[in-house]
């Protein structure tokens, strides 16, 4: 953050020495209280009009005084209070030169508008200016030990979502990791507040530091919130979010699960915890391919599969088809891909007709979604010898596919060599011969 010299502070305040000091003073303190009672009765206009005045005066009387600071502060923070934050900006920044000029650079009577001037500097999207006056009250604070320390972990606090909007994020956590240390000695905060504190802790070294230390933060921060009463689903669910977000399968699932159980308890909604538990164990059975004749061909049976589909199958129930159309067809693929992996080509096949019938709604009957669906859809036929089936998904396959090319389209040939081939396995001559001739006319 830049300094302004006791120079150039004095040119840009117009400190000249003028009138009876004593007339001053009277004049000034006739008009700040006269300001301050305006802004206490909610008579903001007034208020303005008698700071100002104020301000007028302060700069005429020789410096260094503090009734200038006064003025600039009283001005700075009602503009704050009614939302004008870059009106606030300047004012904040004077006050803390003048306060610099009268007190010298490292002196504790800063703290209070550099954190001012950092509150208003965020909204206006001057983040280097925020983060320039943080830094200053944080090596003042630390030098003198006078910060006030409910004062203190707000600055820190801002510190960090400062460095974390500029992505500098093992700073973030770092300052956010004093934050919680100072909120410690902290008398002030509501219990609340304190949790709220703890939990981003937890949330930002899911993301960025140690995983392992977010459990034990989110303990503390669900105890806190249920020593007042609060709910806590919520906080176990957005933790487990952030775990797997992180790649912390093991972690997330932790959370999940306690999530869940808290959900239960509070008489909440247990599926967004449900939700994480599906996305956990479909992350660890899923495999390199969405062919689920390939899948089938590999099955495995297991609890962990087992485990995955019972996770999808809750998922299934608890969505809402028509408010969340493309998460309910992801988790039918998902229970499609779990079942063939299973072996259970009869079941997988039932999910998959169901996304397949989703897809329509969402892509069109003859979207390439939707042709790659009934393509997968064959070949698990196809991989489990069930004939019949084949030949009836092969033939949706083709009428798609005609739909989306026109019925001479080259492309048809794969699909319909495949209907031949199936046909002539299932003994159905009349209806191979038929094709055979549509191929040779193609």
């Amino acid at each position: 953050m830049h300094r302004l010299s006791p120079s150039a502070l004095a040119a840009l305040l117009l400190l000249v020495a003028a009138g009876p000091p004593a007339a001053a003073q009277s004049s000034w303190e006739s008009r700040t209280r006269t300001g301050e009672y305006a802004f206490a009765v909610g008579d903001v206009e007034r208020a303005e009009a008698e700071f100002r005045a104020a301000l007028e005066i302060a700069q005429r009387l020789p410096p260094p005084d503090r009734r200038l600071e006064t003025s600039l502060g009283n001005l700075a923070r009602l503009y704050e209070h009614e939302g004008r934050f870059t009106e606030a900006l300047p004012m904040y920044q004077l006050e803390v030169a003048a306060a610099e000029v009268r007190l010298g650079p490292d002196d504790a009577g800063l703290l209070d508008p550099l954190l001012g001037l950092a509150r208003v500097a965020v909204p206006t999207g001057d983040v280097p200016t925020a983060e320039a006056a943080l830094e200053r009250y944080r090596a003042i604070a630390d030098a003198t030990g006078a910060a006030d320390p409910a004062q203190r972990w707000i600055a820190l606090a801002m510190l960090a979502r400062t460095a974390a909007l500029q992505d500098r994020d093992e700073a973030a956590v770092g300052y956010q990791r004093e934050a919680v240390a100072a909120l410690e000695q902290a008398r002030g905060p509501t219990d609340e507040e304190r949790a709220t504190a703890i939990e981003t802790l937890a949330q930002m070294e899911l993301q960025h530091g140690d995983a392992g230390a977010a459990e034990g933060l989110l303990d503390r921060a669900a105890m806190l919130r249920a020593a007042d009463g609060g709910a806590t689903a919520e906080l176990w669910t957005a933790g487990a979010r952030a775990a797997f977000g992180a790649g912390e399968l093991e972690v997330a699932e932790r959370l999940a699960e306690r999530a869940t159980a808290a959900a239960q308890a509070e008489g909440s909604d247990p599926e967004p915890a449900r939700r994480v538990l599906a996305d956990v164990s479909w992350m660890r059975v899923r495999r390199g391919t969405e062919s689920l004749g390939d899948l089938y061909l590999a099955a495995a049976p297991g609890p962990e599969l087992d485990l995955a589909y019972d996770r999808l199958l809750a998922v299934h129930g608890a969505i809402d088809r028509a408010a969340e159309p493309v998460a309910a067809r992801d988790n039918l693929l998902r229970l499609a891909s779990v079942a063939a992996l299973r072996g259970d080509a009869v079941d997988s096949a039932h999910w998959q007709k169901l996304a397949i019938d989703l897809e329509r709604e969402l892509a069109g009957a003859d979207s390439a979604e939707v042709l790659t669906a009934l393509e997968s859809l064959v070949g698990l036929h196809v991989a489990a010898g069930r004939l019949a089936d084949a030949v009836t998904a092969n033939a949706w396959l083709i009428a798609a596919e005609e739909a989306a090319w026109g019925s001479e389209s080259p492309r048809l040939r794969p699909a319909l060599e495949r209907q031949l081939e199936l046909l002539t396995q299932a003994g159905l001559k009349k209806e191979a011969k038929a094709l055979k001739k549509r191929l040779k006319e193609l």
